[in-house]
């Protein structure tokens, strides 16, 4: 690859970008040729339906801030594929995308030559591109997100995990995971490997009762929040947020700028995987460094506050049920009383109608566009959705078109729906060049 663009232009066309492959044998022979990298070094492995991404950014500022070299791989995006692979908070270079791909290169065409089904998709190239520069970094620890699901995600191609993380388990990808919660909760304990602890959000007894009898199967130890550990609220302002945490430590008055009452559960869980971590590499948490982690954490396009032409921009990438409720009790407790003007788009395997009627409590005008992604719902189709909620609906073809026309209508905006859509939003805000929806 002789240039960065033409290295994203050969993993998104020629890896087809959104195009699922099963089984992990691919990804297993593709790291095998590489020499597994990935056994170089302890991973923190993390699954959920939500809450996911903010733990690893959490968990990976906790381990950073104890001065381990700590690698973070992620998907999706919001500013740049680059950012899908970080080590320490800094996004792997243009430089070694291109490097690290032009190496692999020969061995990716050697497994094409045996055939489509041997082919190795885009998920699984990005995901051995990290593991090979986590190994060239010398990472102390990696902090691994999951893709999609667990049990059969190319990340769970790992031996053993320091600590295994289910955030939450939600109806989302339904047409992939299963169609209850059950069955997804089974997909997600797959990433549970043999006697490596396990760390979990869910709350609901029945979902628990999946999560402990594969821990217990596994013969590993599994801590739940609300019985083994625990966060409590002080107090909430924008990007700045209290509270306490109880676990092996206890901590008053953590402060954190992630903002909603779910990111004090995010950095319980992040927190409580970080003692179990920390127990293995070091002696444990220095208090001092946690609190410094906390505070500096970011995480693009979560609840993310932008002011735009002296008007307020909230982004947020909530795009499943369970996902919107959370957003509509956010945008409460930080805007009481305020009704919001949304501009929203959604993709096709989404339960956009139930992400509607969920937002429609706090706004009376939506401009719907469609998301830059191949996968997108037609605007005008999920417009007449939200005319069945809201009395004041337009659709708008273009996501840029769209932004300036609900900068017209209000000064309070809110981008949900997809966080396709949300990349494309933020970097118009930023200037950012890159377009993330594609790159």
């Amino acid at each position: 690859m002789k240039t960065y663009s033409e290295a994203i232009q050969y993993l998104y066309n020629s890896r087809p970008y959104g195009k699922i492959k099963y089984g992990l044998f691919r990804i297993r022979e593709l790291l095998e040729r590489l020499g597994n990298p990935q056994k170089s070094y302890p991973i923190i492995h993390i699954t959920g339906t939500n809450g996911k991404g903010s733990v690893a950014a959490i968990t990976r500022s906790i381990m950073s801030s104890h001065g381990l070299k700590t690698g973070l791989n992620i998907s999706p995006h919001i500013t740049t594929f680059r950012e899908r692979i970080q080590v320490d908070g800094e996004y792997i270079s243009e430089d070694d995308v291109c490097r690290i791909l032009k190496n692999i290169e020969p061995v990716l065409e050697k497994m094409d030559r045996k055939g489509e089904e041997y082919a190795p998709s885009f998920f699984e190239v990005v995901t051995a591109i990290a593991f090979q520069y986590f190994k060239e970094e010398s990472c102390d620890v990696v902090v691994l997100e999951v893709g999609l699901g667990g049990r059969f995600d190319a990340s769970n191609v790992i031996d053993s995990s320091l600590v295994s993380v289910v955030t939450s388990v939600g109806l989302d990808h339904t047409g992939i995971l299963g169609d209850t919660e059950e069955k997804i909760a089974i997909e997600k304990s797959g990433i549970i490997k043999l006697e490596c602890p396990v760390v979990s959000g869910i709350t609901r007894p029945a979902i628990r009762r999946v999560v402990s009898e594969k821990a217990r199967s596994m013969n590993s130890p599994y801590f739940f929040y609300k019985r083994d550990f625990d966060a409590t609220g002080r107090e909430y302002a924008l990007n700045r947020n209290m509270f306490d945490y109880t676990g092996s430590n206890n901590f008053e008055n953590l402060q954190i700028n992630l903002n909603g009452e779910h990111q004090t559960v995010n950095a319980a869980l992040a927190i409580k995987t970080s003692e179990i971590a920390m127990g293995e590499i070091r002696s444990g948490l220095d208090e001092e460094k946690l609190r410094m982690a906390l505070k500096s954490v970011s995480w693009p396009g979560r609840f993310e506050v932008f002011s735009q032409d002296s008007k307020t921009v909230i982004l947020d990438g909530a795009h499943n049920p369970d996902a919107a409720r959370v957003l509509r009790r956010t945008v409460e407790k930080y805007f009481p009383g305020e009704r919001l003007t949304l501009l929203f788009g959604s993709l096709d395997d989404k339960d956009y109608e139930t992400n509607i009627k969920v937002l429609s409590e706090i706004t009376d005008s939506v401009v719907v566009c469609r998301v830059p992604n191949h996968r997108s719902i037609h605007p005008e189709k999920v417009a007449d959705v939200w005319r069945k909620y809201c009395s004041s609906v337009q659709f708008v073809e273009e996501h840029e078109i769209a932004l300036n026309k609900a900068l017209e209508i209000s000064d309070s905006l809110l981008v949900c729906g997809s966080l396709y859509l949300v990349s494309e939003i933020r970097n118009l805000l930023t200037g950012v060049s890159e377009h993330a929806g594609r790159y």
